[in-house]
């Protein structure tokens, strides 16, 4: 091989190495939310939205709004005691609950189911729930007002009281994937 072509070799390579780097650093800087295993179904909000004022039911049988929640990361996930995909994510949401609870973050279950907590507490108790007790929204308002298209439906709500995006369908939520998707709106609103 010839000296020209031995260089015009290196000085490809070398040229190659600077392209890699600069699409690496590329995306670094996008800032983009970290989307991979179950994540992927989540879909990042398009614009800065605040979550509904709607009322519903607390786990302590009191009126209460999503605006008490303000100053922590709060993932709000419709359910029903009668949908099976819903029942398959509630202990990955217990163990993400008993997890991050301690860092401004907590799990806010709504059960859709019409018998309110008659209904679903002694559910969750058979399943083994411990660290989850859910809200009632009976009459499925505060999800209408979210514009959920069906169960289950996930939303990641800010500090700050706007959804940051939301995730149609169950989900590994105790998952380094989910974890790591939480901590990005954590540390980023």
């Amino acid at each position: 091989m010839s000296w020209i072509t031995s260089m015009t070799v290196k000085t490809m390579a070398l040229a190659g190495l600077l392209v890699a780097g600069l699409a690496a650093l590329a995306v670094d800087a996008s800032a983009e939310p970290p989307q991979r295993g179950d994540m992927v179904k989540f879909v990042p909000a398009s614009e800065d939205r605040s979550a509904p004022d709607t009322p519903f039911i607390s786990a302590d049988g009191e009126p209460i709004k999503l605006d008490s929640y303000r100053g922590k990361t709060v993932l709000v996930n419709f359910w029903a005691t009668w949908c099976p995909p819903c029942v398959k994510e509630l202990p990955s949401l217990d163990r993400l609950n008993a997890e991050l609870a301690d860092k401004n973050f907590e799990v806010v279950l709504v059960s859709i189911d019409r018998g309110g907590a008659r209904v679903f507490e002694p559910f969750l108790e058979k399943l083994g729930i411990r660290e989850l007790r859910s809200s009632a929204d009976s009459k499925a308002a505060l999800m209408r007002a979210f514009k959920a298209p069906g169960l289950p439906t996930t939303y990641l709500i800010g500090p700050d009281g706007t959804i940051k995006g939301r995730l149609v369908g169950d989900a590994e939520w105790d998952s380094a994937a989910a974890k790591e998707l939480i901590m990005y709106y954590t540390s980023n609103s």
